[in-house]
Formats: C-alpha cells, sequence, structure tokens
C-alpha cells in the first residue's frame, strides 16, 4: 500500500453505515471541530480555573504522547480506516472521523480488541492490531512532527529542574520511536505504558505508577492530555489536566474533567498559568 499524502491539519470526514457502534452518536461528519476559529476554554467553575495554581510548589509534570507531544491521529486514522475497510468491518465502508473519536482515539488496544471485534477470536484481533502499529510506525517516521511550542515548554520543565514522565496507552514500541524522533530520550525520567499497568486509561493506575516512580505527590503535579480517556485518568489520579485539543472537541475535553483547554503550547493564557506556577513555587520554597 503506498504511504498517503496526509493532510495532518486535518481528516477526511466519511460516513459509515453498518457498525452497531455507530448507533451511539449521529452520523454526520462535524466539519465544524476542525473548520472554526479556536479559542483557549477554561471551565466555569472557579475551583477548576484556579486548580492548576494549587500544584505549587510544582514538582513534575506528566505528558500524555499521541495528540500531545505529536499530533498523530490523523495517521493512526488513516491506518485505521484502510485496515478495517479491507477487512470489511462495517460493511466495508471506511470509518469516519467522529466514530475514530468516539470509539478508537485514547483507547489501548486490548481493549479495542472487544470494542471493534466482539465476534473475532483474541488471538486474530491481536494480530490486525499488531499489523496496524506496524502501519502506523512506517508512516509516522516520515511525517510525525511535534505539537507547535512543545520545544520551548520542554527548555521551562528542565530549566526549573522538574521532574517528568511519558505515560501511554499506547504500545511501548510506538512510545519509544515517537520520543526518539522528538529527541526526548533523555528529557523523560520515565516512560509509562497503559498496558503494562493494572488498568491502562480512563482507569488512574498509570498516572498512578508514574507518579510512585517520580516520587511526585498528585498535589504537586499536573498533566497534559489531548484525550477523554486521559484526562479521566489523570483528573481520577488526583491531579489537574491541561487539554489539548489537537483533535478532539473542546467541549469533550472540558467534560472529562480538563482544567483548561488550549490548542497547543504557544498559548499565552497556559504561558500566563505556568508563570504564576513558577512565582508561587518559588515563594513557597523562600518561606520554607
Amino acid at each position: 500500500m503506498p504511504a498517503p499524502a496526509l493532510a495532518l491539519h486535518l481528516f477526511s470526514p466519511f460516513l459509515p453505515k453498518i457498525h452497531p457502534l455507530l448507533n451511539q452518536f449521529s452520523l454526520k461528519p462535524n466539519r465544524s471541530t476542525t473548520a472554526r476559529p479556536f479559542s483557549v476554554t477554561m471551565s466555569s467553575s472557579s475551583s477548576r480555573q484556579s486548580s492548576l495554581a494549587s500544584v505549587a510548589p510544582l514538582e513534575a509534570i506528566l505528558f500524555d504522547i499521541d495528540g500531545t507531544l505529536v499530533d498523530s491521529d490523523p495517521i493512526h486514522y488513516y491506518a485505521f480506516r484502510e485496515m478495517l475497510q479491507e477487512v470489511g468491518f462495517n460493511g466495508g465502508e471506511p470509518i469516519s472521523e467522529e466514530f475514530f473519536i468516539k470509539n478508537i482515539s485514547g483507547m489501548h488496544n486490548e481493549e479495542l480488541c472487544h470494542v471493534l471485534f466482539p465476534d473475532w477470536d483474541l488471538q486474530r484481533s491481536r494480530k490486525f492490531l499488531d499489523d496496524k502499529e506496524v502501519m502506523f510506525r512506517r508512516l509516522a517516521a516520515e511525517q510525525l512532527k511535534p505539537v507547535a511550542g512543545l520545544d520551548k515548554l520542554c527548555k521551562w520543565v528542565d530549566d526549573r529542574g522538574l521532574k517528568r514522565a511519558a505515560v501511554t496507552n499506547a504500545p511501548r514500541p510506538n512510545a519509544e520511536m515517537i520520543i526518539s524522533l522528538l529527541g526526548l530520550e533523555k528529557f523523560f525520567q520515565l516512560v509509562i505504558i497503559g498496558s503494562e499497568c493494572d488498568r491502562a486509561k480512563p482507569f488512574p493506575d498509570p498516572y498512578l505508577k508514574a507518579l510512585q516512580g517520580l516520587g511526585v505527590s498528585s498535589q504537586h503535579a499536573f498533566v497534559f492530555e489531548d484525550s477523554a480517556s486521559g484526562i479521566k485518568a489523570g483528573v481520577a489520579a488526583g491531579m489537574p489536566v491541561v487539554g489539548l485539543a489537537t483533535r478532539n472537541p473542546e467541549k469533550l475535553l472540558l467534560e472529562a474533567g480538563a482544567t483548561m483547554v488550549i490548542k497547543d503550547y504557544t498559548d499565552s493564557n497556559l504561558w500566563t498559568a505556568l508563570e504564576d506556577i513558577a512565582m508561587k513555587t518559588g515563594a513557597t520554597r523562600v518561606a520554607t
């Protein structure tokens, strides 16, 4: 199969017709998700607005990988769309962006075995997903780029000596490849894989394992995430979560519990919040 000329700034809308999961939502493609101007959104709750500053003195920041370090969902979507169509999934109709967001994005492969292929034996569904990841890595190696402003944020974290971990539901080969492509092998002190924990996201186990490994309390750390599943995991682990609307709708991320939602790491509201945390962290250390 030739490599696609992927347009990483949007998905192509497709309209599936048959798979039973499609009964859970409207079948009309939602072009407004990517077409309308983006604005940073904060929760209407005043407690959420102040919760990011509540982590001072800040000791650690935890990052998801897909959609958070890199905008990889278009490549995942393409790989799933092509391979599912090949095996006759949903009557051979290509899956839509909406189907991908609601039923695939942010989930780990063991869970997807049952979600996508309830009638397949486990060995067959695992083989399909392993092959899909091979296709993803081949395409990603040529096309992935960091989310805008990531280099500036990493420098900010490094300059302050903060601890950091990558926490993902992606398979370890994917996670390690992306971190390597970004040159962040030495930046992350830990890489936590959901399938290597007792429970993957949306359960808090991966984030709790990261906190334990870093020796940090949830009261002095926060999370960057791009999916509802990941946000729920971070919140359940007791941390505020900054949502990145690289692909998923702002509303979905806020409903999952995000403290604030940004488009990327260049956002001025994010940097205002970070400098506020830095000032409070410095004041706390002087006081102690």
